[in-house]
């Protein structure tokens, strides 16, 4: 496998967690890291970062790992790369023989160097479960524009203006003959054009959604769009005088839909449990068996359940590599595990689960 290296740390996609998951194998590090938000590392984070640094270095050498240098070489660069780049409140890096990437997290991480033959990639789980890269469909009567969140804010992902075309849109004047059908035709055939445009970007960044425009003409939109999945909400334009208020005023509306998703999901589990209680799976122990014999449909676990043990890799997920090693949280593995086989993760609040040792999977029918 070739391979995969990032240079500065970067945003975080869902894709990524499923890219480490496949990509482990002894050693997997990872240096996790709470950050001040600065324009650059501040001393005291890199003092505490190269800390975390000598801690790997330790244990490589303690458990005798092959070719440490090169290794070390690569955290290195990533640390230095790191250091020089922006930050927010948590920043993850991730190194092995075939992996060297980093990522700034909007919200603290617990300081920890972790040397495994998975990574820990809970901090990525929780931070895309908080607030999920989504995208922004902007819309007017005259054009379209589509934004993708990314590190908080909003970047211009495609448009669609016909006036820009060079040639004259004409439509009929209100007293001639068929002109309001020709105007429904004309609005007709741009937001089709615009549902294209959408459909196309999230083909490749599949996310939640959300509409901003005049009420009516959203209503238009919805009416003929075939790529309404995961609809997180409508924001009316009025509320938008500026490129902050629509950045904030979809945050809200992708915060609102999260919370209803956790919901959805206590539900879903509730009533698999009476309808088909033998495609649930309660505790640590049971969620693991039960995906190593069928596919699972949704996880649940309660957000600071952290458990350490034995994992043994690949008795959840088709073609892993068998082996047994300790891990510092056997949830993060069982997480990945599920990702892998095509799941869906809800993080829930603590107590939530407490029926179920905290921690529930819920398998396709």
């Amino acid at each position: 496998m070739r391979p995969r290296v990032s240079g500065s740390p970067v945003a975080l996609r869902t894709r990524d967690i499923a890219d480490l998951a496949v990509t482990a194998g002894y050693p997997c590090i990872s240096v996790l890291l709470p950050t001040k938000p600065a324009s650059r590392m501040t001393p005291a984070d890199r003092s505490r970062l190269d800390e975390l640094v000598r801690d790997v270095e330790q244990q490589l050498a303690d458990r005798g790992a092959t070719n440490r240098t090169k290794l070390l070489d690569k955290l290195a660069e990533q640390v230095n790369r790191a250091a020089d780049e922006p930050t927010d409140r948590g920043l993850c890096i991730y190194v092995s023989r075939a992996v060297a990437r980093s990522f700034r997290l909007p919200q603290p991480v617990t300081a920890r160097a972790v040397v495994e033959s998975t990574f820990a990639t809970r901090p990525l789980i929780t931070a895309l479960h908080r607030m999920p890269p989504h995208v922004v469909l902007l819309l007017h009567s005259t054009c379209a524009h589509l934004y993708a969140s990314e590190d908080g804010g909003l970047r211009p992902v495609g448009r669609h203006e016909p006036f820009r075309s060079g040639h004259p849109i004409r439509v009929p004047g209100a007293g001639q003959p068929d002109a309001s059908t020709a105007r429904a035709e004309l609005m007709t055939r741009f937001l089709r054009r615009v549902d294209q445009m959408l459909g196309d970007y999230r083909a490749d960044h599949p996310s939640p959604l959300v509409l901003v425009g005049p009420p009516r003409l959203l209503e238009e939109f919805c009416a003929v769009s075939s790529h309404l999945e995961r609809l997180a909400g409508r924001v009316d334009d009025r509320d938008c005088a500026t490129a902050l208020d629509l950045a904030l005023a979809s945050i809200t509306a992708v915060e609102a839909y999260l919370r209803t998703r956790r919901d959805d999901a206590l539900t879903m589990l509730r009533r698999a449990e009476v309808d088909r209680s033998v495609d649930v799976a309660s505790g640590i122990d049971g969620c693991w068996r039960a995906l190593g014999r069928r596919r699972p449909a949704m996880l649940l676990v309660e957000e600071n359940f952290i458990i350490a043990g034995t994992s043994v890799r690949g008795r959840g997920a088709p073609g892993g590599t068998a082996g047994v090693s300790d891990v510092h949280d056997l949830v993060d593995d069982l997480m990945e595990q599920v990702i892998l086989a095509g799941g869906q993760l809800a993080l829930v609040a603590d107590g939530d689960l407490a029926a179920h040792d905290r921690i529930a999977l819920v398998m396709r029918r």
